[in-house]
């Protein structure tokens, strides 16, 4: 029976491509037939938003509807933000409440052999609700319930906030894989510093061994300052490091989200990082089963 290998993309810094690197990879193992899941664990819902029911660009019926809307005097806002709620009777929140109902929260989307476990808002309360709970473990929840599913998949991929909350110790207890995403600019190496400190600290203390890497995202061609530092974090964290680099390229990610349509799709150097990134995984998963 197979078991999916789960894989966290967490950093306490935003802004580095958590969500790019978490539907990009769930996207690379669907077309090339691996089953994939993609658990939203981030309130803001990027990766629901884009991969979800609501995630398609705009029909024109709906245009047509919302454009009705503001010609009978409706704010133009609250046309639009009524356009964009999320249809998901349940999320993240409830499963970590439950975890046995998971099998009835999560939903299939447009992309080929990929499942979503979306968010929404509602997960904002999730960290209280978990603290108040005391019948049970309040940080093996999401592990409990991917138990239900793993056999389904052949990766589970979550996408994490910047928060460090009982939200984020789920998502790394329920993982075999943490890829923290970064940067080379000072906040975000400081990001990755905490989260890598945070990640040895709840490893050690619940005993859980997880794998590591570093991902080195948004790097531009010609930076002279990237061009000197990745050599040298290579060289002081060795293996910790991805050999893949997600390249900058401005223009032809921002066409890509318009048309609603993953990079890895694309004939871009984004594109082709991203699909070099997803066969470096699954050469890694190859040499685990020898």
């Amino acid at each position: 029976m197979k078991q999916a290998k789960v894989i966290n993309v967490s950093n306490v810094s935003g802004g580095v491509g958590k969500s790019t690197t978490a539907i990009e990879l769930a996207t690379y193992f669907g077309m090339n037939g691996h089953k994939a899941l993609v658990v939203d664990a981030d309130m803001q819902a990027s990766a629901t938003d884009c991969i979800g029911a609501k995630g398609a660009p705009f029909t024109e019926k709906e245009l047509s509807v919302m454009e009705q809307k503001v010609k009978e005097g409706e704010n133009v806002l609250n046309v639009l933000d009524q356009s964009l709620i999320e249809n998901v009777a349940n999320d993240l929140s409830d499963v970590l409440i439950d975890p046995e109902i998971i099998e009835n929260v999560i939903v299939s989307t447009k992309l080929d052999n990929v499942d979503l476990l979306p968010a929404s808002i509602r997960l904002c309360q999730a960290d209280k609700n978990l603290s108040d709970d005391i019948t049970r473990s309040a940080v093996d929840r999401l592990a409990d319930a991917l138990e239900i599913v793993k056999d389904k998949y052949d990766f589970i991929i979550i996408d994490n906030s910047p928060a460090q909350t009982l939200v984020s110790t789920n998502t790394l207890l329920a993982s075999d894989l943490n890829i923290i995403p970064v940067k080379l600019d000072r906040k975000s190496v400081k990001g990755m510093i905490i989260s890598l400190r945070n990640t040895l600290s709840i490893m050690k203390r619940n005993r859980k061994n997880i794998d590591i890497r570093i991902l080195f995202t948004m790097v531009p061609k010609r930076g002279k300052t990237e061009n000197m530092l990745i050599p040298w974090f290579r060289k002081q964290l060795g293996k910790l490091i991805f050999d893949t680099v997600i390249p900058y390229q401005k223009k032809p990610a921002q066409d890509a989200s318009l048309m609603n349509k993953q990079v890895v799709h694309t004939k871009t150097n984004v594109g082709e990082a991203y699909r070099h990134l997803g066969n470096e995984i699954l050469s890694m998963m190859k040499q685990e089963v020898r």
